[in-house]
């Protein structure tokens, strides 16, 4: 069933109101969806705590349930409560976080409820994107993610193509202009060595060389 939309447009220097802040940081934390800029592309998010969040996005995305959904958080820090951090995931985050690199690493007993129970892994990612830090940091919970485009198709990179493109399928677009462009790069760093699954706003060289200047 369609669904009203509301459109919320940064201002020039990329803010919101205070008042709009936190009505779609309240949606997101009441399983509602939105669609929000990065520093790579265009994403579509909720609380990930909730399961029919999850998989309102998979219906929206047209995505398999069967590839999981990464998690987006507001801190280093607050990673630390959803995954289990190895020696080279913390490297690869104090270098790259807030940025465009998604670990992949192994659940905390907490962070079990972020995923579904047949996935033993979690991929998880701090933005380099004020507003969109904001917002995480303002639900108060992380949040499901995945790029905002139906599968199959390109990644969005534009406010206007995602209000366009998800009218009726989302209840908030939060359009902030273009987005950095490339989706982020992601790193399995459950173990040694590292593996680089998909490179995008980095390259594999640039993560491998993060790892051997820390040798």
């Amino acid at each position: 069933m369609p669904v009203k939309t509301a459109v919320v447009r940064a201002g020039p220097d990329g803010s919101i109101t205070a008042e709009e802040l936190k009505a779609v940081a309240a949606a997101a934390k009441s399983c509602k969806i939105i669609a929000f800029p990065t520093d790579t592309v265009y994403g579509l998010g909720s609380t990930g705590l909730v399961k029919a969040a999850s998989r309102r996005i998979y219906q929206i995305k047209q995505r398999s349930n069967l590839k999981p959904l990464p998690i987006l958080v507001h801190s280093r820090e607050a990673a630390l409560r959803w995954v289990e951090m190895t020696p080279a995931a913390e490297l690869l985050a104090r270098k790259f976080w807030p940025g465009g690199l998604t670990l992949v690493l192994k659940p905390t007993q907490e962070g079990r409820l972020l995923t579904f129970p047949e996935y033993q892994t979690l991929a998880i990612r701090v933005p380099d994107h004020p507003l969109l830090l904001k917002l995480i940091e303002a639900s108060g919970v992380p949040w499901v993610s995945t790029s905002a485009n139906l599968s199959g198709s390109p990644s969005l990179k534009d406010g206007t193509e995602v209000a366009r493109a998800f009218d009726g399928l989302v209840d908030f677009v939060v359009d902030a202009g273009p987005a950095g462009g490339l989706e982020s790069s992601i790193a399995d760093a459950t173990g040694t060595p590292v593996r680089v699954l998909r490179e995008g706003a980095l390259s594999a060289r640039q993560i491998q060389e993060a790892l051997k200047a820390a040798v």
